[in-house]
């Protein structure tokens, strides 16, 4: 039996007690999952599955900081400016 795209992304999550690590393929050091014959970040996929559709231009910013990190209490939306701000503060 084929499995669901949603059991695909799991079968790749390493959950921890902070962090849910994505274990499969990176891209610049991110997770990347694809769905629909389009890869795509696996952090924003588990923010969608988890809230729903991320808006046009908005980026699924890390509150932990690590980059391969799907936890969705972990991914906080933001915009390029708040992003580059986040990333600033944060060295």
């Amino acid at each position: 039996m084929k499995k669901t795209t949603e059991e695909r992304f799991w079968a790749k999550v390493e959950k921890t007690d902070t962090c849910w690590l994505w274990t499969a393929h990176l891209r610049n050091g991110y997770g990347s999952f694809a769905t629909n014959n389009k890869s795509g970040y696996a952090h924003r996929y588990s923010w969608g599955l988890h809230n729903g559709v991320i808006p046009k231009g908005v980026f699924v910013l890390h509150k932990c900081d690590v980059k391969i990190c799907v936890n969705p209490e972990h991914l906080f939306l933001g915009s390029q400016g708040e992003n580059v701000s986040d990333m600033v503060s944060k060295n």
